[in-house]
Protein backbone atom coordinates (compact mmCIF):
# COMPACT_ATOMS: atom_id res chain seq x y z
CA UNK A 1 0.00 0.00 0.00
CA UNK A 2 1.26 3.46 -0.82
CA UNK A 3 2.04 5.88 1.99
CA UNK A 4 1.96 9.63 1.36
CA UNK A 5 3.52 12.00 3.88
CA UNK A 6 2.16 15.54 4.19
CA UNK A 7 4.10 18.08 6.21
CA UNK A 8 2.78 21.40 4.92
CA UNK A 9 -0.20 23.72 5.04
CA UNK A 10 -1.83 23.31 1.64
CA UNK A 11 -4.38 21.45 -0.44
CA UNK A 12 -2.83 18.23 -1.73
CA UNK A 13 -4.33 15.85 -4.29
CA UNK A 14 -2.93 12.46 -3.25
CA UNK A 15 -4.77 10.29 -5.78
CA UNK A 16 -7.22 10.69 -8.64
CA UNK A 17 -9.93 8.09 -9.06
CA UNK A 18 -11.40 5.52 -6.69
CA UNK A 19 -9.56 3.93 -3.79
CA UNK A 20 -9.60 3.33 -0.05
CA UNK A 21 -7.98 5.41 2.68
CA UNK A 22 -6.70 2.82 5.16
CA UNK A 23 -5.20 5.01 7.87
CA UNK A 24 -3.99 8.46 8.86
CA UNK A 25 -1.15 8.40 11.37
CA UNK A 26 0.07 11.53 13.16
CA UNK A 27 3.89 11.67 13.05
CA UNK A 28 4.01 15.32 14.18
CA UNK A 29 1.06 17.27 15.58
CA UNK A 30 2.23 20.77 14.63
CA UNK A 31 0.65 23.79 16.31
CA UNK A 32 -3.06 24.48 15.87
CA UNK A 33 -2.86 22.34 12.72
CA UNK A 34 -6.10 21.22 11.07
CA UNK A 35 -6.96 18.52 8.57
CA UNK A 36 -9.85 17.93 6.21
CA UNK A 37 -10.03 14.92 3.88
CA UNK A 38 -12.17 15.22 0.74
CA UNK A 39 -13.39 12.87 -1.96
CA UNK A 40 -12.69 14.94 -5.05
CA UNK A 41 -11.14 14.66 -8.52
CA UNK A 42 -9.01 17.83 -8.46
CA UNK A 43 -8.06 20.94 -6.55
CA UNK A 44 -10.68 23.05 -8.38
CA UNK A 45 -13.70 21.85 -6.39
CA UNK A 46 -16.47 19.28 -6.70
CA UNK A 47 -15.59 17.58 -3.41
CA UNK A 48 -17.52 15.65 -0.80
CA UNK A 49 -16.02 15.98 2.66
CA UNK A 50 -15.14 12.58 4.15
CA UNK A 51 -14.18 13.63 7.68
CA UNK A 52 -16.88 16.21 8.26
CA UNK A 53 -17.79 19.60 6.95
CA UNK A 54 -15.24 21.45 9.07
CA UNK A 55 -11.54 20.74 9.54
CA UNK A 56 -10.48 18.36 12.30
CA UNK A 57 -7.80 19.50 14.76
CA UNK A 58 -4.78 17.23 14.37
CA UNK A 59 -4.37 15.18 17.58
CA UNK A 60 -1.21 14.06 19.41
CA UNK A 61 1.73 12.22 17.84
CA UNK A 62 1.10 8.51 17.38
CA UNK A 63 -2.67 8.91 17.08
CA UNK A 64 -4.50 6.94 14.41
CA UNK A 65 -7.02 9.48 13.07
CA UNK A 66 -9.11 7.15 10.91
CA UNK A 67 -10.88 4.42 12.94
CA UNK A 68 -11.73 2.27 9.91
CA UNK A 69 -10.99 2.16 6.16
CA UNK A 70 -12.82 4.82 4.18
CA UNK A 71 -13.53 4.41 0.45
CA UNK A 72 -13.44 7.35 -1.96
CA UNK A 73 -14.74 7.46 -5.52
CA UNK A 74 -13.42 10.61 -7.23
CA UNK A 75 -10.01 11.07 -5.62
CA UNK A 76 -8.22 11.57 -2.32
CA UNK A 77 -7.68 15.21 -1.43
CA UNK A 78 -6.23 16.58 1.82
CA UNK A 79 -6.51 20.17 3.07
CA UNK A 80 -4.21 21.20 5.93
CA UNK A 81 -4.05 24.60 7.64
CA UNK A 82 -3.12 26.18 10.94
CA UNK A 83 -0.23 27.87 12.67
CA UNK A 84 2.63 25.37 12.23
CA UNK A 85 2.50 22.25 10.07
CA UNK A 86 3.25 18.87 11.58
CA UNK A 87 3.51 15.56 9.72
CA UNK A 88 0.80 13.11 8.69
CA UNK A 89 1.10 9.72 7.00
CA UNK A 90 -1.75 8.63 4.73
CA UNK A 91 -1.97 4.92 3.96
CA UNK A 92 -4.17 4.24 0.93
CA UNK A 93 -4.67 2.06 -2.11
Amino acid sequence: MPVTVIANKATTQIKNGAGVLQAIVVSGAGSAWTLQVNDGPNLAGNVTAILGATPLTVPAIGTLVLPSPMPFSQGLQVVTAGTTAGELEFVWY
